[in-house]
């Protein structure tokens, strides 16, 4: 049987649904999702294999700017992806383009990589003001195709395939048929505690920590992880365990109960906080938390 491979790139500012959109497609949780900033700080692969065809897709963080060592390697990592992109799905609001949004459109260009707009959230727009957006996109780029999607709902998803289909090379598939990511195990139950954290703490603490694996183990019943959360501050410390422990503990029973949920067994999962002081700087801890630049 001959095979062929399509990779596609997710680009686009944060919480424009480019993680949502990215599970969609898969099935399965892959990414993690939340209405904040930073959600995504790597690169998520996601893999979809149906028949002779492997699409890979490449979650790359949101367009953002910063001083820290952190928002650097990210910055880093998306001007490497956005450059190696052999297809871009380019993800949007339904509104009318942002600076950032034309800036990175116009390095696509020189690039002369295939863009694809995928004007998300449609469920959330009348009809007519939709058009109206699509047609002012469109007199900005010339996309190969818009398609208007429903990340959250898969409307638009099955026609956004067909079209990255077209981009298709005969060679044999770079990954296992049932693979979904290339995420490790360990690496994922960071990012869902993570995600715990950012929908239940406040806007400053999720964005000054981060989460690396103390130990993982996975036997026929259960899984048994220790994770470390650095924090910045003192501060966030108190924040994050909260009175009597209760927030730390409300953060690890939710991420408990949907990594047993994704094992399918009983897990153990531990939370120790360290504070690291300008962690986001350190550059031998963000090697080791996997924060490399791409």
């Amino acid at each position: 049987m001959e095979t062929k491979t399509v990779f596609a790139t997710l680009m686009g500012r944060p919480n424009v649904g480019k993680s949502t959109l990215l599970n969609q497609i898969i099935g399965e949780k892959v990414s993690i999702v939340s209405p904040k900033p930073q959600t995504t700080r790597t690169r998520i692969t996601g893999i979809l294999t149906k028949g002779a065809l492997q699409y890979v897709f490449l979650d790359m963080p949101g367009f953002v700017t910063g001083k820290s060592g952190l928002d650097q390697r990210m910055e880093q990592t998306v001007d490497t992806l956005v450059g190696d992109a052999e297809i871009a799905v380019f993800v949007a609001e339904p509104k009318k383009p942002a600076e950032r949004e034309l800036h990175m459109l116009e390095r696509l260009k020189k690039g002369g990589t295939p863009v694809i707009l995928a004007l998300n959230k449609i469920d959330t727009t009348p009809k007519e003001r939709l058009l109206g957006i699509m047609a002012a996109w469109n007199e900005v780029y010339s996309f190969d195709a818009i398609i208007p999607i429903s990340a959250k709902k898969g409307d638009g998803v099955e026609i956004l395939l067909s079209e990255l289909e077209k981009y298709a090379m005969e060679s044999p598939f770079f990954y296992e048929e049932d693979q979904l990511t290339d995420q490790t195990e360990a690496t994922f139950a960071c990012e869902v505690v993570r995600e715990k954290m950012l929908y239940l703490l406040g806007d400053e603490v999720p964005h000054g920590v981060a989460l690396g694996v103390d130990a993982f183990e996975e036997e026929e019943g259960l899984v048994s992880i220790h994770l470390v959360i650095y924090c910045k501050k003192d501060s966030h410390k108190g924040i994050i365990i909260g009175k009597k422990g209760q927030k730390l503990k409300e953060i690890s029973t939710k991420a408990r109960e949907e990594l047993e949920q994704h094992f399918g067994k009983k897990v153990y999962l531990q939370c120790f906080i360290k504070v690291k002081h300008d962690w986001e700087n350190n550059s031998a801890l963000l090697d080791s938390l996997g924060y490399s630049v791409e």
